[in-house]
């Protein structure tokens, strides 16, 4: 596959709907065209202490961030027509769900 789109979330707590970081790169004929990164002010808008150990961002680095479908409408248009992979599928997949 040399054209995709690669996508990493990262979540505040343990609820799915709480991504506070996304990553994207975008890949054609196997090379890395693009990549973006946004902060994220997660919902419900809480940190845990584990989280926070995983990615180091904390309530004050998302304080003012968007929200997800502020940044997803960034995103969309990017990644059109891609397949979208991720390391860790089942996880992400279920951030994007939610």
């Amino acid at each position: 596959m040399k054209d995709f789109a690669a996508i990493d979330f990262e979540t505040a707590n343990n609820e799915r709907s709480s991504v506070c970081a996304v990553g994207v790169v975008i890949v054609r004929g196997g090379e890395v065209v693009e990549r973006f990164y946004s902060l994220i002010k997660p919902e419900p808008e809480y940190y845990n202490y584990w989280c926070s150990q995983v990615h180091g961002l904390c309530a004050s680095d998302t304080d003012s961030a968007p929200v997800f479908p502020e940044v997803w409408k960034q995103i969309e248009p990017k990644i059109a027509g891609l397949p979208l992979v991720a390391h860790n599928k089942a996880f992400d997949e279920s951030c994007l769900k939610a």
